[in-house]
């Protein structure tokens, strides 16, 4: 069957060994190109390639390809999440120590709208020196809402083996979205309130009180801070219960103690200095900048949305230095795409010629069809009276009116030959 559909629609078994790609470009033309449209605008890509390899290709077609691209790995991601939560399949090793941490950042789209794009970061903790560093970070990026992202996100926590770590800890902010990540993927993951995220909270309590830019409140705020890094959260949440009590008209104090207060459990600093985690979410903000923002939200730019995740996709394997182990499936996928349009055309019934179901004609129609074919195919159907028969002899009978013709007579008669 698949001899016969190559050869039906001019896909050869050459091609296939060949590893040929849809397209006028030859596989590694095609991979170069995607590549550079992953990361620099498509314009600029297209010169590149003309430039270093000496391959005309337009400002359209690097669009097009790469977008293919990004599209394939995309179902590729989406078909290994809905694989894993439906088999739940053993997960491979996974380091020792291990940080995750998750963010938003947000790009422009077409009509100038900004959505937010979501980013998780995934790290393994190594210790050098009495400094904590992450390293062999990977990214897993989309424009979707927070409930589809844990789903989709199964796919890179599975593959780094986060359920078999000795031990993780999640550093991000607040946000409920994220502690409903970290309870999907990892519930007794220790949950780490990023300290800059903290500061930032007892930096707009200072604002309020002393005003904005004041040096009291950047005084105040800086003191605070080394307390909570070094000593912990309890003297400093007591001193913030009670400029609640002296300020009851403050709404950004009450708030931003609520908000802290809530959190005490993850911002135990001083215990995760010890136990050697990163305390910030550093890794996840050099992603927003370096996975999404440096590619999308460049000057001038407007996304489409269905072409947002396609370049996500991509920028995630190339941040990752992960472009060598998965291009294969993504080739992989786009000779699938083209043998399946392939098929479905061959499958496909044509056109002018389609079957129509008996009970859609009408009666009528049926019986005079029945009594076209019966006559046609009988042979002894007997024929029209009205129709002379061409099977007998052509010559006039003798009581035929030419005979009698005074012309005929005059030429013809044989007493005046």
């Amino acid at each position: 069957m698949l001899n016969a559909l190559n050869a039906g629609w001019g896909f050869f078994p050459l091609d296939e060994e060949l590893e040929l790609l849809p397209g006028s470009l030859t596989p590694h033309s095609h991979e170069s190109l995607v590549r550079l449209g992953s990361w620099m605008p498509y314009e600029k890509a297209a010169q590149i390639m003309m430039s270093l390899m000496g391959v005309v290709v337009s400002k359209s077609s690097a669009r097009r390809y790469t977008q293919a691209a990004g599209n394939a790995y995309v179902e590729i991601q989406t078909d290994e999440a809905d694989r894993i939560e439906r088999e739940a399949p053993e997960a491979p090793p996974g380091s020792a120590k291990m940080v995750m941490s998750a963010d938003g950042a947000m790009v422009p789209v077409v009509g100038g709208e900004w959505v937010e794009v979501k980013t998780m970061a995934l790290g393994e903790v190594r210790s050098a020196q009495n400094e904590v560093q992450v390293k062999n970070i990977s990214y897993f990026s989309r424009l979707t809402d927070a409930r589809q992202f844990e789903q989709l996100s199964l796919s890179e926590i599975h593959r780094r083996g986060v359920e078999k770590s000795q031990e993780v800890a999640a550093v991000m902010d607040g946000a409920e979205w994220l502690q409903s990540l970290i309870d999907y993927h990892c519930p007794s993951a220790l949950r780490i309130l990023d300290f800059p995220h903290a500061g930032q909270r007892l930096g707009e309590i200072a604002q309020s009180i002393w005003g904005e830019n004041s040096p009291k409140a950047a005084q105040w705020t800086k003191k605070r801070l080394h307390n909570l890094k070094h000593q912990g959260p309890a003297e400093i949440l007591a001193q913030l219960k009670l400029l609640v009590n002296h300020n009851p008209k403050n709404e950004i104090i009450a708030q931003n103690y609520a908000y802290l207060e809530k959190r005490q459990p993850q911002m135990q600093y001083p215990l995760y200095q010890r136990q050697q985690w990163p305390i910030g979410s550093g890794m996840v903000e050099s992603a927003n900048k370096l996975v999404v923002e440096t590619r999308l939200k460049g000057a001038g730019m407007h996304w489409k949305r269905d072409n947002v995740n396609p370049m996500l996709a991509l920028r995630n394997i190339i941040c990752s230095d992960r472009w060598d182990q998965e291009w294969p499936r993504i080739a992989h996928r786009l000779r699938q795409q083209v043998f399946q349009r392939k098929k479905a055309r061959l499958l496909k019934p044509p056109q002018n010629d389609q079957f129509i179901p008996s009970t859609q004609i009408s009666p009528t129609v049926l019986a005079l069809a029945s009594n076209a074919v019966k006559r046609k195919s009988s042979p002894n159907t007997t024929q029209n009276t009205n129709h002379p028969d061409h099977t007998k002899s052509r010559k006039p009978s003798p009581d035929h009116p030419w005979r009698h013709s005074p012309i005929g007579k005059a030429r013809y008669h044989s007493s005046k030959i």
